[in-house]
């Protein structure tokens, strides 16, 4: 199994954590963006990461990937059994992906100090939508998306929020104080084995997003 990854992607970040979290072996290839391979380009035809190649089949799309490798690989199952929960997972994965993520790129990328204070409160409202409506309903006492057990949601939201500390140091971003259950599942994310494994240090988002978000803007 290979995966193709480059360590600042959040997406490619995903499927590390997935595949160390089922403990599987792979052969993790790090990719130049500005020489890509001819290998890579086989296996990823949209030259993204990750991309994964298992017994001759060839994958891409995180999420895709998350998928495949837990019907695959059942035995540490990181989906529900129940049905409707499954399609929760893939309900609040889909905001992740189509909702959250622009407002919090749109916040990033912004270098207009007077749209500056609109675009962070669009993201705000989004962090209070998960705690009010994502883990009050799912979580119970649990620490994780689905309660006491981590899943593909956890995977799919995690890398992220360990890149937040490059949105606080540029765009005054954080957490807001009335998401305790959001502060609480970061901290217990960043406290799992797979999490601490990969991880990268504030510096290093703060470094590498450096070119998204040019100065610091006041929050």
């Amino acid at each position: 199994m290979q995966l193709f990854t480059a360590r600042v992607c959040p997406y490619a970040h995903r499927s590390r954590l997935a595949l160390l979290e089922k403990g599987l072996s792979f052969e993790h290839i790090e990719i130049d963006f500005k020489n890509k391979s001819e290998a890579f380009l086989a296996v990823s035809p949209y030259g993204k990461v990750p991309a994964l190649e298992h017994n001759g089949q060839t994958l891409y799309e995180s999420l895709i990937i998350n998928e495949y490798l837990d019907e695959t690989f059942p035995e540490t199952p990181l989906m529900p059994a129940q049905p409707a929960l499954r399609a929760k997972v893939r309900i609040w994965a889909h905001y992740c992906d189509n909702y959250f993520i622009s407002d919090l790129y749109a916040v990033i990328k912004n270098r207009e100090a007077e749209q500056h204070g609109e675009l962070l409160g669009k993201v705000e409202e989004r962090l209070r939508f998960i705690e009010n409506d994502g883990f009050a309903q799912l979580s119970g006492d649990g620490p994780y998306w689905l309660g006491a057990e981590v899943s593909l949601l956890d995977l799919a939201w995690f890398p992220f929020f360990e890149r937040l500390p490059a949105w606080t140091h540029y765009r005054g971003l954080d957490i807001p104080a009335d998401c305790p259950r959001l502060k609480a599942w970061r901290a217990a994310m960043t406290d799992r084995p797979s999490v601490r494994e990969i991880a990268n240090t504030a510096d290093y988002y703060i470094d590498n997003y450096s070119n998204y978000a040019g100065e610091v803007l006041a929050a």
